[in-house]
């Protein structure tokens, strides 16, 4: 069983040196690679992060409850957007319509795809980022 100490590197090369531990050395007194202090500090670095995990399995629910609280928020200002999406999307329309009249058929097309992209991108936007969240949650939710 071996640890790894990540060494800071020099930016110039780009890459980290990694100096590799027997993990005896740890635990026997004789001949340990690390001072004494070492051995403090890692220690100290174990602790403080089981200490983070054991805090943040607790929580993770508490989080979720504020997480939920602050996308209720932004409901209004989504609604907005969607609101505002419609009328653009109408005018848009109307500028590629007017467009093609003129004679620029190209970009008239351009101007009613890119409407029709856009109206339907913004009504599917919430249902996207819920995925989203759905998925993030999955991932930080501990396994049993």
């Amino acid at each position: 069983m071996f640890y790894s100490v990540a060494l800071p590197s020099f930016p110039r090369f780009g890459r980290e040196k990694v100096e590799v531990i027997p993990w005896r050395d740890f635990f026997d007194e004789m001949g340990s690679a690390l001072t004494t202090r070492q051995k403090r500090k890692l220690s100290a670095l174990l602790a403080g992060v089981t200490t983070a995990y054991v805090l943040r399995l607790e929580h993770a629910e508490a989080a979720s409850g504020i997480a939920d609280r602050i996308i209720r928020a932004f409901d209004p200002l989504i609604e907005v957007a969607q609101g505002v999406s419609y009328p653009v999307a109408f005018l848009m329309i109307c500028g590629g319509f007017l467009l093609i009249m003129v004679g620029q058929r190209s970009k008239g097309l351009a101007f009613l795809k890119w409407a029709a992209i856009g109206y339907v991108g913004m009504q599917f936007a919430p249902a996207i980022m819920q995925i989203l969240v759905s998925v993030g949650k999955a991932m930080v939710t501990p396994r049993p």
